[in-house]
């Protein structure tokens, strides 16, 4: 290689690092650039707003800096130094000290570039082989240092930390403007917003989906709000405020949600759209030049859920025990917010599938209400059957799909088939001729009474009282079974049960003293004639205290068996004037309407009575034949002609004679009737004389019942022009609030209805089942409540609730304690704990919102409330005192053994009744004593209809308790009480009053 050639390869060496350095430079510098201007750019974006036009002008920008560096940092670099004379001539002016860079470089170069005549060769070449080995020593690296590049690097790196720091600490301005620049902007983003209104009113008509049963409706002068339900199709009609070539709906809050296509047409806005889900939109308007613009605020779109129908059941008990079938009085009530399909009961069997029966259909009606009489009889239950049953509403929402609401669940256990009168009454009767036999055994034994018995003769007596003790023991102890079966299968009544324990614990209390004095010596000597003589004596002195006890409970049983048999025949009586009525409405029907099938039921019913009449025969027969009552009770009606009255009207039913069938009718009906007073009669008196310490405390009793009754009632009157008042003004006070509130709490209560749903409580029998049923139960009332608006109510069923569900914590707590390990329900605990904090909430919301006394009572009013609060007081201390007598004296009664805790219960309602009063909370004290009130009623005529034999037609319907007839409804009480306001002549006025508190007695 010659000395040029490497002059040439050093100065390649160079230049390749010099535009390397120059490249790094400008380049880095470029950047710096187009990251400054990003920055100020998104800063723009971020200040204005999302455009179109951002991301090409960054990009251009970006080019822009780009080509300058390229253009500094490459190109002009390059065609400068591509000459090795330019470039030896730039390493002189960079190292002017260094011998062979000042000068001699740029020499060798260009007299390599001169003609060779022109110099000496040798010369030439002995310069250049010397700038060759001079250059051969040199670091072109050192030569062209790299830090004016690494600054450039460095002044990058500083520009983009700033650029990311920056968009960390200001995420909604230069981050939001750096994404904005990348970002292609929807309509919604891309509009200018206007704080004007771009649209004038809104004209909207709704048209409902068919099921709801709501015609179109127009409402003109909309805000623009869209409020319907589910499926509903709206046109929305109005009038841009601006000239424009295209218009919008664009939904969600962002216009996330799509757009909907209006149309324009002479100078109208028209759009479509079918409501599925809630949303919002906005009016967006393309002017005929400029940017396009939207609304500042968008229109709300309401799609309201069709909510399933609210269904509640009624029914004689939540556990209902019976001994055999009967027909189960069930009580419907559902409501709907577009109409109901139908409401079903549904019921299961032990484990077998559900089956159903429809209760009413409802034909598209928002309510529907009633009672039916259901019949598990046909469902071939066995002894321990367990029915499940509860109620199901369906709607008609053909949007969604039929949505279906549940009722609570009850349950009917039947226990096992009941015996008949005349087997049970035999059992009783074998036990009383065994009591009987014992009684005469001990009046027979020798020695009663006499001097001591000869020595010879000591050990026959004690063997004669050790057999009697034995047999008695025995009998005694047949009492217990006959009691402890009933106990299990309820066959013979509660207060029966009781006498008969009573029988069998005082002759078990004499069986135990005698018992002592026939035991064995201790430590197992042999029993001695000193011994036999020491007990007889024993024994002789305890006879008189056992034989007369034995001649009490062989009397009374045969009292009780007596009075048995005469209520089983006026059982029997009653269900006969029942049967009458039966038959004569049918009669009725069939003579109006000539329908064939009321014609085979009457031949059925027909059948029926006779066939009853000739139980009725045949047991006043038996009744004759035994010796179970005295004589002055067996004068008993005969059957001969009811029985030919019956025929008689058999064979009219045969030859299709309405009218003779009606007169026959009429003729069974009469001595129907005298026959049930006859026996009644009998019943009456037999217990008047034989029971009568029982007969005369429950009519008086009644009578203290009825008095309380009649002044409760009388100050509920007076407190109810109060409570009128209060509640008017409440719902004055808060008619402006009180929508968005109620909306709110409904959540609340939709929230806790769920909570209480996802709680497993396990048995369904349990006290924890029981508890949270009830806030179950105390939470449907608040929806209902909420809907009405009756906020003094809905906070009595928040405390109810709140108060379950602290009974349910009690229980959760105490089943832990009693596991004394890790209580596997601690997670239904937490459930309970959230479900009463809610409950508690509700509670809370409602107290606040409640005007105060002061605020809606006058200072006159407010002193009456709290007269009427020591009246009340005063009513709720007699009432406890009545119920501590009545536990003492009906304790032992059928139907009559809880009538202490019912009293109490009124007792305590009026205690709240009169709080509330002196509180000024008239609203509130009202329903408590209209509740206290009616407790009264139903124990007063539980009283009056009550049968100590517990005898009762095993086919009569299970009433819901203050269904039937004997006490008035609670709503048509309340129009009653009412009534009541309105004035009556002042002559009339105590009549008036006196006449309305009978009726609703």
């Amino acid at each position: 290689m010659g000395d040029l050639e490497r002059i040439g390869t050093f100065l390649g060496a160079v230049r390749r690092r010099v535009l390397v350095r120059a490249a790094l430079r400008w380049g880095s510098l470029g950047l710096s650039a187009v990251v400054v201007l990003i920055a100020a750019l998104a800063g723009a974006a971020a200040a204005l707003g999302p455009a179109s036009f951002w991301f090409p002008v960054a990009v251009l920008l970006a080019l822009f800096c780009c080509a300058i560096a390229g253009f500094l940092g490459v190109w002009r670099p390059w065609r400068s130094l591509a000459v090795d004379r330019n470039m030896a001539r730039l390493l002189g002016r960079l190292h002017p000290t260094v011998a062979p860079l000042g000068g001699d470089l740029v020499s060798a170069v260009e007299l390599g570039a001169t003609p060779q005549d022109a110099v000496s060769g040798a010369l030439v070449g002995a310069f250049q082989g010397q700038v060759a080995s001079a250059v051969a020593t040199l670091n072109p690296t050192a030569l062209i240092p790299m830090r004016p590049a690494a600054r450039g690097v460095a002044i990058l790196l500083a520009a983009a930390a700033v650029l990311i720091v920056g968009a960390r600490l200001s995420p909604e301005g230069l981050g939001r403007g750096l994404s904005l620049l990348v970002h292609r902007p929807s309509r919604f983003e891309g509009a200018a917003i206007s704080t004007v209104p771009l649209v004038g009113e809104v004209r909207i008509t709704y048209e409902y989906p068919p099921y709801t049963g709501l015609a179109t409706r127009t409402i003109e002068g909309s805000t623009g709000d869209i409020v319907a339900v589910k499926g509903t199709r709206v046109k929305i009609e109005t009038t841009p405020l601006r000239a424009s070539r295209q218009a919008l709906l664009l939904l969600g809050e962002n216009g996330e949600a799509g757009e909907i296509p209006a149309r324009l047409n002479k100078g109208v806005l028209t759009a479509h759209l079918t409501l599925n889900e809630s949303n919002s939109y906005r009016f967006w308007l393309l002017p005929l030049l400029g940017r396009a613009v939207r609304e500042l605020r968008g229109h709300r779109i309401e799609a309201e859920v069709d909510r399933p129908p609210r269904v509640e059941i009624h029914g004689p008990a939540d556990r209902l025990e019976l001994p055999t079938p009967r027909p189960i009085e069930v009580g419907f009530a559902a409501d709907d917010d577009y109409g109901l399909a139908a409401v079903e009961l549904v019921f299961r069997v032990d484990e077998a599938p559900e089956q159903r029966q429809l209760l009413k259909d409802a034909h598209g009606s928002r309510l529907v209400q009633g009672r039916t009489l259901w019949d598990p009889a046909r469902l071939g239950l066995g002894p321990g059957s367990r029915i499940a049953y509860h109620l199901e509403a369906r709607d008609r929402d053909e949007v969604s799909g039929a949505k279906v609401g549940t009722s609570r669940t009850l349950y009917v256990v039947i226990a096992r088939p009941q015996e008949s009168i005349d087997e049970r009454l035999d059992r009783q009767r074998e036990l009383l001729d065994r009591l009987t036999g014992d009684l005469a055994d001990r009046l027979e034994i020798p020695g009663r009474g006499g001097p001591p018995a000869p020595a010879a003769d000591v050990d026959a007596v004690f063997a004669s009282y050790a057999a009697v003790h034995e047999a008695e023991t025995e009998h005694v102890a047949a009492f217990g079974r006959l009691i402890d079966d009933d106990r299990r299968h309820a066959t013979l009544g509660k207060a029966l049960r009781t006498a008969l324990g009573a029988i069998a614990d005082r002759l078990g209390k004499q069986l135990r003293a005698e018992k002592e004095a026939l035991a064995a010596p201790r430590g197992g000597a042999p029993r001695t004639t000193a011994f036999a003589t020491a007990a007889v004596a024993k024994l002789e002195r305890q006879r008189a205290a056992h034989v007369a006890e034995l001649e009490r409970d062989v009397l009374l049983l045969d009292d009780l068996i007596g009075r048995q048999r005469l209520d089983d025949l006026a059982a029997v009586g009653r269900e006969l004037t029942d049967a009458h009525r039966r038959l004569e409405d049918l009669l009725a029907r069939y003579a109006a309407t000539k329908d064939e099938a009321l014609r085979r039921q009457l031949e059925r019913e027909v059948r029926d009575l006779r066939a009853r009449i000739g139980d009725l025969a045949q047991k006043i027969a038996n009744l004759k034949n035994r010796n179970e009552v005295p004589d002055e009770w067996r004068n008993l009606p005969d059957t001969t002609e009811l029985a030919e009255r019956a025929k008689k009207l058999d064979d009219m039913l045969s030859e299709g004679d309405p009218a003779g069938m009606s007169r026959a009718l009429s003729e069974l009906g009469k001595n129907l009737r005298d026959l049930r007073q006859m026996l009644d009669e009998n019943a009456e008196g037999f217990g008047a004389e034989r029971f009568p310490q029982e007969n005369r405390a429950v009519s008086e009793l009644m009578k203290k019942i009825g008095d309380l009754e009649g002044d409760q009632r009388s100050l509920g009157s007076e407190s109810q022009a109060l409570s009128d008042k209060q509640e008017a003004e409440t719902e004055k006070r808060l008619r402006g609030q009180l929508g968005e509130w109620t909306k709110q709490e409904s959540q609340k209560v939709e929230r806790l209805r769920q909570k209480l749903s996802e709680i497993k409580t396990g048995d369904p029998e349990s006290a924890l089942s029981e508890e949270v049923e009830r806030a179950r139960e105390s939470t449907r009332q608040l929806r209902r409540l909420f809907a009405e608006r009756d906020l003094a109510e809905a906070k009595d069923q928040a405390d109810r609730a709140t108060s379950s569900l602290d009974r349910a914590t009690e229980h959760l707590d105490e089943n832990a304690r009693q596991r004394r390990r890790s209580d596997p329900s601690s997670g239904v605990a937490a459930e309970v704990a959230a479900a009463r904090a809610l409950a508690q909430e509700i509670a809370d919301d409602v107290q606040q919102l409640l005007p105060k006394a002061e605020e809606t009572l006058s200072p006159e009013e407010r002193e009456r409330a709290r007269g009427q609060a020591e009246r009340q007081g005063s009513i709720g201390d007699r009432t406890d005192e009545t119920a501590r007598e009545a536990g003492k004296r009906l304790g032992g009664m059928q139907g009559l053994e809880r009538a202490g805790e019912e009293l109490r219960g009124a007792a305590e309602q009026m205690r709240q009744a009169a709080s509330r009063l002196r509180k000024g909370e008239a609203q509130q004290a009202r329903d408590a004593q209209r509740n206290a009130a009616e407790r009264l009623a139903k124990l007063r005529d539980a009283m009056q209809e009550r049968s100590m034999s517990g005898t009762k037609n095993q086919r009569d319907p299970v009433r819901i308790p203050g269904a039937d007839e004997s006490s008035a409804p609670r709503a048509w009480r309340q129009e009653l009480l009412d009534a009541m306001k309105e004035k009556a002549p002042e002559r009339f006025r105590d009549d008036v009053r006196r006449y309305y508190e009978e009726l609703v007695r």
